[in-house]
């Protein structure tokens, strides 16, 4: 769906803080290891760095933000 001025109207600050800085994270994140503490298979979360198997962000994350897109365009 078109991010509109009505689309971003049906979130809370909170949900659409939660929405940029989730969308950011995801392109500013690495797929390096865990600074040198976690094994080469495993990195930080780019949204809450938690440690984690593969890399981008945590499923947990992951699930939040599809739950808010999910209820703009449904």
């Amino acid at each position: 769906m078109k991010r509109t001025k009505k689309w971003w109207k049906q979130f809370n600050k909170a949900q659409r803080a939660y929405i940029v800085y989730f969308e950011k994270a995801g392109k500013e994140s690495s797929d390096y290891g865990g600074g040198g503490y976690l094994p080469d298979d495993c990195s930080e979360c780019a949204v809450c760095s938690q440690p984690m198997l593969g890399s981008g962000t945590c499923q947990s994350c992951y699930g939040t933000y599809n739950a808010i897109i999910n209820k703009a365009n449904n």
